[in-house]
């Protein structure tokens, strides 16, 4: 690198005593912009453009320069927030505008969405070896997705990474929240009895509700030897608050088919280990028979606002943990099966039976005059 510079300023004496002038061509000064992608398990190879589904979220970022001689090290950008500009397809810093030093280095953190302490939500204390999110309750933030994004070091410009079709700051954030969704399917809705009548059932589901839920709790990362974050040992955060429950509206009553679709939307929630949360589904069920009378199905019975709650731990499921997308499948069955209305989700319903026994008389005695 000396002898770059070396040559250059002789070449440069050179030209002044040829033509007495001096011409110095300066670099123009590139502003710092940024490259962000949205990490999942089903695209790590290929991150996900964080634009495609978080273009109106601005996100923050903190920046560390870095200097030959460590007294110039600082903090060059704090909580600094960053936004989409669609007419030039770029992340910015919002309302102002950075530019890289001429020496020295960035490192960078950034997180999503953006906040400050006050707005909205808490924001998270960020330093460069750590990051700590105070109190997040997501029973309030439903549909707040945090995220916080690796920690980027050595840069000196805008750099090409995901393919995105823009250079910037190479972002890549990991959900800090956990998802869960369900899909619930009907395991029968009509039934043949020996004797030839038919019995078929409406499931309409009305609500969903999330039981015992822990909403609230504290995170902390710190950085490892390998440069990557150390989540907690169990992945979950430190919960702060006592189990609440959490209703989940339907925009209409989903009627029940034999195939799996989706119920409702999928739910951001607090990681956390599972112990005693439950889910709660909220049904009508009609009942219809057809004897074979040729006079066809009737109505016979209508059931509203049935509940029905069943556990979310499994031994394959025992925690919601942090960047992790939890899928529950539910076989529901419109009447009882099993003894007693219980047994696995997939056995045949319980056909109504009976137990007969009578009761002996009462015997009394008694002495009856009849007169002769």
């Amino acid at each position: 690198m000396n002898m770059r510079k070396t040559i250059f300023l002789a070449g440069a004496l050179v030209a002044v005593f040829a033509s007495c002038t001096k011409t110095v061509v300066e670099e123009p000064q590139k502003e710092i912009l940024f490259q962000v992608a949205n990490h999942s398990v089903a695209t790590k190879a290929d991150p996900a453009d964080y634009k495609d589904n978080y273009k109106d979220v601005p996100f923050g970022t903190f920046a560390w320069y870095k200097g030959s001689n460590p007294a110039d090290n600082k903090l060059m950008i704090e909580n600094q927030s960053v936004s989409y500009d669609e007419p030039k397809n770029r992340w910015a810093p919002t309302g102002t505008t950075y530019y890289w030093p001429k020496g020295g280095t960035l490192d960078f953190i950034s997180y999503s969405p953006y906040t400050v302490d006050g707005l909205d939500a808490p924001a998270p204390v960020i330093t460069e070896e750590g990051i700590s999110y105070p109190s997040w309750n997501v029973a309030i933030h439903q549909n707040v997705d945090v995220m916080y994004s690796d920690k980027v070091t050595g840069l000196t410009g805008n750099v090409n990474t995901y393919n995105h079709g823009y250079e910037g700051v190479p972002t890549l954030f990991r959900h800090a929240l956990a998802k869960i969704a369900f899909r619930i399917k009907a395991v029968y809705l009509n039934r043949t009895a020996e004797a030839g009548d038919i019995t078929r059932w409406e499931v309409d589901v009305n609500s969903i509700t999330l039981n015992n839920i822990l909403s609230t709790g504290k995170l902390t990362l710190t950085l490892g030897e390998d440069g990557k974050w150390v989540k907690p040992e169990n992945n979950v955060w430190d919960p702060e608050e006592e189990k609440v429950s959490i209703p989940q509206s339907l925009d209409e009553m989903l009627p029940l088919t034999e195939e799996l679709h989706l119920l409702g939307n999928p739910i951001l929630v607090l990681p956390q280990e599972l112990v005693d949360q439950t889910v709660t589904i909220n049904v009508t069920i009609r009942t219809y028979r057809d004897l074979g009378d040729g006079n066809g199905e009737k109505l016979v019975l209508r059931e509203s606002g049935v509940d029905v709650t069943a556990s979310l731990y499994s031994k394959e499921i025992e925690s919601w943990g942090i960047n992790q997308f939890i899928i529950y499948e539910i076989g529901f069955n419109p009447a009882a099966v099993g003894h007693h209305g219980g047994g696995d989700p997939t056995d045949e319903p319980s056909v109504i039976d009976f137990d007969p026994a009578v009761e002996d008389w009462d015997y009394i005695d008694g002495d009856l005059a009849i007169p002769v």
